[in-house]
């Protein structure tokens, strides 16, 4: 299989494209390029668009920072559990709109309201900003709960692929400011490890891909230590919320966020770890609720269903 095809297919999950369509590396094609290839890519795949009770979009702002905001919700009831998204994309790609199923697929499979957190792909947002915007979005949605009939004792954190990872992180600097409280936080095929070998100059071997994905994100290759960026490098995992972790058997991601749920479990965090085989790296089929992702999706639907009943009861 050609080296480039690889990558894009196990490094980025976006499944059975053509080798002609990976004309050159990504650090030749420029981040606006591989953005719209990589967006492109993901709503070419296959699926049902999971239809809910109604769908709003909003702009917040915080300081500078201004965010887009897509809320779903499910039925006309009173005290919703809530659910923030961070979608996948590795950073330089996904948005609202690649990840609208699996945002509409959680919250019609959980019945919980579901927040959409449309943060500023890399290059143009680089590290802190993303991750301030999804800390925005959950200080928005503790002071907002009651206007949407949503109960804000029951919220859980969901993300994907660079979302996982950047969930993962914003568990760990929620925890740090002492924030809002949450229930449950749910990484799907995380990204916990951006130091690749521990630096980001191109070396030449299968690893530069994410290498320049990971020069996009950050403004100095330092901070890709920082457990804000590599969760897996935080030195306290301790007091954070429980988690689930869903592993693909054929991801190259698994390892390490299998090394950190062991770390998370060590540090005395409820955690849970389901594995799908047979798969590879599920952003693209998982952000459009795709056939093949539905057995992981169910499984994070379940856990969320579950912790969200517990915490009414």
């Amino acid at each position: 299989m050609n080296r480039k095809l690889f990558l894009v297919i196990f490094c980025i999950g976006v499944l059975m494209i053509t080798e002609k369509a990976v004309a050159q590396p990504f650090w030749e094609m420029g981040s606006d390029k591989v953005r719209n290839m990589l967006n492109e890519k993901f709503l070419a795949v296959e699926a049902e668009t999971p239809q809910v009770f109604k769908v709003e979009n909003i702009t917040i702002k915080n300081d500078d920072r201004t965010t887009p905001l897509r809320i779903y919700i499910p039925n006309e009831e009173k005290d919703l559990p809530i659910i923030l998204y961070i979608h996948g994309g590795a950073w330089v790609a996904g948005s609202l709109d690649t990840h609208d199923n699996l945002a509409r697929y959680l919250c019609k499979n959980v019945q919980a309201l579901v927040v959409s957190v449309g943060y500023l792909n890399a290059p143009e947002g680089k590290f802190p900003v993303p991750l301030e915007q999804c800390y925005d979005a959950l200080l928005w949605i503790k002071k907002n709960a009651q206007k949407f009939n949503t109960n804000p004792s029951r919220l859980a954190v969901v993300g994907d692929s660079a979302g996982g990872g950047m969930a993962a992180a914003l568990c760990l600097l929620d925890r740090d400011r002492k924030g809002p409280s949450v229930e449950l936080q749910v990484l799907i095929n995380p990204v916990v490890d951006n130091t690749w070998g521990g630096t980001l100059q191109l070396q030449g071997d299968e690893f530069d891909s994410e290498r320049w994905i990971a020069a996009q994100y950050v403004k100095d290759p330092k901070d890709t230590s920082n457990p804000y960026v590599s969760p897996i490098f935080a030195k306290d995992l301790s007091n954070l919320p429980p988690a689930l972790i869903i592993l693909a058997e054929k991801d190259m991601f698994r390892k390490d966020a299998q090394k950190y749920a062991d770390r998370l479990l060590a540090s005395g965090v409820h955690t849970n770890v389901y594995t799908q085989f047979g798969v590879g790296h599920l952003a693209g089929n998982g952000g459009r609720a795709s056939k093949l992702a539905q057995e992981s999706l169910d499984v994070a639907a379940a856990a969320l269903r579950g912790a969200f009943r517990e915490k009414k009861q």
